[in-house]
């Protein structure tokens, strides 16, 4: 009659070992130590493994469904099986609550802070920092890049794979880290539309000789940014989008390009238009990258580091398709 239920005893205790860690019967039982019955001098070996009752979601047999979760320290409530003789424990829930030391990692803690010796001085630690850096708070300007051509906030949206042929034609010109002040006051040579050496200026290499680069400093100052508004990152990359959607010459068939390769090839043979090599080797076909400038000589005659430019743009690409922070 005892399990009929007219003697039901509650109780209230503490969990002091994970759930199922020990349990001969994998049922997923814990050692529990029960307020008023177990104190302190009760081992863990003495006391009584405890059931816990879960939710109805599961099958209810062979491991099928949820396991008990309960951590050593958990403050539980539950009752007796067995009434009155007080030996078969079931969990019927937790009841939250701050952990504090159980009695043995009490008297543990207490042994090991008397033999706890400083041999350290404080004077000895320095803060440094660790150089990891948090792809969610700090983003590289390839990153940045990437995310602005592929916003919907331009002018027309560009795919990923059009982005990347983008991308991986400026890092070409403005190295990998995408410099927007490039060659600002260094005068270095760079490719030209025409082969001859010109200065070349931002993620671009906007020749500073040219109407473009004029425009590009103009473009700054109507979007707010002042006489120096050009050398910002973003207002280049806007720049680019405005060019790209206003002058058709810089475009060819850009915004039909399906691949990365036909996206680097015509951003590279339209807007930069870096010079061509003295040889006419081909490496890429008219379908690779659609048609040409036709002023060229040659219309599918390479182009300056067409292979670099192709390799950035691919692993841009497949960074960024993979979630990637490189």
């Amino acid at each position: 009659m005892s399990f009929y239920g007219d003697i039901q005893r509650w109780w209230v205790g503490t969990v002091e070992e994970d759930s199922g860690k020990t349990d001969p019967n994998g049922l997923g039982r814990c050692l529990v130590r029960i307020d008023g019955i177990h104190g302190p001098d009760i081992s863990l070996d003495d006391l009584p493994y405890a059931q816990t009752i879960l939710p109805a979601t599961g099958g209810g047999t062979s491991g099928i469904g949820e396991n008990p979760q309960l951590s050593a320290g958990a403050k539980v409530i539950g009752f007796f099986l067995d009434g009155v003789a007080s030996q078969l424990p079931v969990i019927w829930g937790f009841l939250p609550h701050t952990a504090t030391p159980s009695i043995i990692q009490q008297e543990i803690i207490a042994k090991e802070r008397r033999s706890i010796i400083q041999t350290h001085s404080p004077k000895d630690f320095r803060l440094e920092s660790n150089n990891i850096k948090n792809p969610s708070v700090t983003k590289s300007n390839v990153e940045i890049a990437m995310d602005f051509f592929m916003s919907g906030k331009t002018k027309r949206k560009y795919s990923r794979k059009q982005a990347a042929g983008i991308v991986g034609n400026l890092m070409q010109e403005s190295t990998a880290a995408l410099d927007p002040v490039i060659n600002e006051a260094g005068g270095g040579t760079v490719s030209a539309i025409d082969g001859s050496k010109r200065t070349g200026f931002g993620i671009a290499q906007w020749t500073k000789q040219a109407e473009r680069y004029k425009n590009l400093k103009d473009f700054g100052v109507a979007k707010g940014k002042g006489s120096l508004g050009f050398t910002d990152l973003m207002v280049q990359l806007e720049f680019i989008d405005h060019e790209l959607a206003t002058l058709k010459w810089t475009r060819g068939n850009f915004f039909e390009c399906q691949t990365v390769i036909a996206a680097t090839m015509q951003f590279m043979r339209y807007y930069l238009r870096p010079q061509f090599f003295k040889e006419a080797s081909v490496l890429h076909t008219l379908a690779d990258g659609g048609r040409a400038p036709a002023n060229s000589e040659n219309p599918i005659r390479r182009r300056s580091h067409e292979e670099t430019r192709l390799e950035n743009a691919n692993a841009v690409y497949i960074d960024d398709s993979q979630g990637g922070n490189k």
